[in-house]
């Protein structure tokens, strides 16, 4: 019995940063599932994410540093949120090294990697966004 596939368009990637980490993490289930994706696909939905992430890390990096983040209860959530932005940017490295493997040797074994690290990555992206959204 197959497992059911996440209807996800590939092609057509949503606008801003949760609606992208929802819909990579589709793709990346997709990946791991084994979809026939063409490689140019996967490199340009690795792409959207990646700059997603790295924009929303500079942007925030900068607001969280303000007045919250001096009080007591606002200055522990903003370390650990920065903290979360600099791990995001080591995450896109080892995304895209996920990516390489594959452009190299394009098989299954090394799709699924990939879009199991992407799934983590969702989770771990989603994660954070309920702790901004708590900050805020």
């Amino acid at each position: 019995m197959p497992f059911p596939r996440p209807v996800v368009d590939i092609r057509h990637p949503p606008e801003g940063l949760d609606a992208l980490v929802d819909w990579f993490e589709l793709v990346s289930y997709n990946l791991v599932l084994l979809e026939g994706y063409s490689l140019e696909d996967v490199r340009e939905a690795v792409a959207r994410v990646a700059q997603a992430i790295e924009t929303h890390g500079r942007s925030m990096e900068l607001s969280l540093g303000g007045p919250v983040a001096a009080s007591v209860e606002g200055g522990d959530l903003a370390r650990i949120l920065n903290a979360d932005h600099v791990w995001f940017r080591t995450s896109v490295e080892q995304l895209w090294w996920f990516f390489g493997v594959v452009e190299r040797e394009d098989h299954g074994g090394h799709r699924q990697a990939l879009g199991q690290f992407g799934r983590v990555l969702c989770e771990s992206v989603r994660r954070h966004r309920t702790e901004e959204a708590e900050f805020a």
